[in-house]
């Protein structure tokens, strides 16, 4: 699979030296829209990852259609009129916006939307804490864990508390507050790592797929349905 990067700060560096670690996988090159010259020179594109700013989302499009590369867009922060856009280019081409590349965090996404409606009388709350150049609070990640409640439970509102400081990677805790008794449920990332993995594994899922606007949550059924194919077989 050949990926084109966007986004060079410090996760795009990493998903750089994470790609290193497969076989099946090659960075062909780094675009952005400032250098438009450099993007012209990159070739044999399977698959954009984008981990950049939502201004570049115009950009990303018109390159990934132009070139029929599929989309992987890992960037927070996009408008309703922008979100808009992206599922549109789904017309075309495969593309996938995730607020949360990582595999726990999708794991919560699961529990969230098994046990939120039996707790629905339960106060509850959102908290995420990240480093302190994180600049959307609350973060996509706790919008997206929110959005799986009120999905759930009809909720119009869940309430988030947003904490930015030091160089804390993420941690997402969801907690249930119930009458002389707590449920936390909560994810800890240690280093960016597992989000560029994620991000690598769900880009080679993606990459095979027809056109559409896909999400993270169906890709990971698909492996289970997979999975169970095998188990019954066996």
């Amino acid at each position: 699979m050949n990926v084109a990067l966007c986004g060079y700060g410090a996760m795009g560096k990493v998903v750089e030296q994470e790609i290193k670690t497969y076989d099946n996988v090659k960075l062909t090159g780094i675009i952005s829209p400032k250098d438009r010259k450099k993007c012209e020179n990159v070739h044999d594109i399977d698959i954009i990852i984008d981990f950049s700013n939502p201004a570049n989302l115009d950009f990303l499009l018109n390159y990934a259609k132009e070139r029929n590369a599929a989309l992987l867009i890992c960037t927070t922060g996009f408008n309703q009129e922008q979100k808009n856009k992206i599922v549109e280019a789904g017309k075309n081409i495969p593309v996938l916006l995730s607020s949360n590349t990582s595999t726990g965090i999708n794991i919560v996404r699961k529990m969230l939307k098994l046990i939120s409606n039996d707790l629905n009388n339960f106060e509850i709350d959102i908290v995420d804490r990240h480093h302190n150049k994180k600049v959307d609070a609350p973060s996509g990640t706790a919008k997206t864990l929110a959005e799986d409640i009120m999905q759930e439970t009809g909720r119009e509102k869940i309430e988030m508390h947003s904490l930015r400081a030091g160089t804390i990677p993420g941690e997402h805790t969801v907690i249930f507050s119930g009458i002389d008794e707590i449920i936390e449920i909560k994810h800890t990332a240690f280093s960016k790592k597992i989000f560029a993995r994620g991000a690598i594994d769900i880009a080679l899922k993606l990459v095979n797929q027809k056109e559409g606007f896909y999400t993270t949550e169906e890709l990971f059924d698909m492996d289970n349905r997979k999975t169970n194919k095998i188990v019954n077989i066996a």
